[in-house]
């Protein structure tokens, strides 16, 4: 799913959570698929254009989706000898020019550790939050895709344990989609580890407004009924009370 970086909707959070650029932001989700990452490229990519350096942060470990897009691979031998500061970065690599399946938009991101011994080292108290440090030196953002919250998985770095690092947390969800449950699970998990919530981001892409409904239900008719689908259809599209927000 593909977010285009000028959609209100987009302008409205960012306007909320990014108008006055915070540090670090986690964005979280209760299960896979509610659209975190193409969040994180939106919200990254408007970052950019309001003239802040933008990091994004692939710790999705459960189904990395930024890559590389020159194929390079820090070396953690690169940073032998040097400080303890910075031998912690060398635990994620370093930042390079990504992009995602989704979004062909190229930003400078970190992407998915891939060694256990890497990920184990980063699970570690104080481990993520020096790297945050670090990156936070050289960028005014820095936007993190986690892996679902509800996912239990051996290789992955738990989403609430990055969501406490960070100065605040998004949690993404997908309406009409994810079971009520399965968000309250989520939230017990993050306020848990006393992560700041800064809110919370409905995706609508499965839930229609009633104006798309009646359109849709318009074009169904329209083989059987051509003559009376079109005013139908006008009729729908310029009236004012179907076009206001809920």
């Amino acid at each position: 799913m593909n977010i285009p970086y000028h959609n209100m909707e987009i302008e409205q959070i960012y306007t909320q959570l990014l108008s006055n650029p915070r540090a670090s932001i986690a964005i979280c989700a209760a299960e896979q698929g509610e659209g975190v990452t193409s969040l994180a490229f939106a919200l990254a990519q408007r970052n950019l254009l309001a003239g802040h350096s933008t990091l994004l942060v692939d710790l999705n470990l459960y189904r990395p989706s930024i890559k590389s897009l020159l194929t390079f691979q820090a070396d953690p031998t690169t940073f032998a000898g040097q400080t303890n500061k910075h031998s912690k970065r060398s635990l994620l690599g370093l930042p390079q020019l990504v992009c995602s399946e989704q979004n062909s938009a190229v930003l400078n991101g970190v992407i998915a550790p891939n060694k256990r011994q890497h990920i184990m080292k980063l699970r570690q108290p104080g481990v993520l939050e020096q790297c945050i440090e670090e990156w936070l030196e050289e960028y005014d953002t820095v936007i993190i895709d986690t892996s679902p919250l509800n996912r239990i998985n051996a290789q992955n770095i738990p989403p609430e344990r990055i969501a406490a690092a960070c100065d605040g947390a998004i949690l993404c969800v997908l309406a009409g989609r994810t079971p009520e449950a399965a968000i309250d699970n989520a939230m017990v998990k993050l306020n848990s580890t006393q992560a700041q919530l800064l809110g919370c981001v409905f995706n609508d892409r499965d839930n229609p407004t009633l104006k798309q409904e009646l359109l849709r239900e318009v074009d169904r008719i329209k083989p059987m009924l051509n003559f009376i689908s079109r005013p139908l259809r006008n009729m729908i599209n310029k009236s004012r009370l179907l076009a206001l927000e809920v």
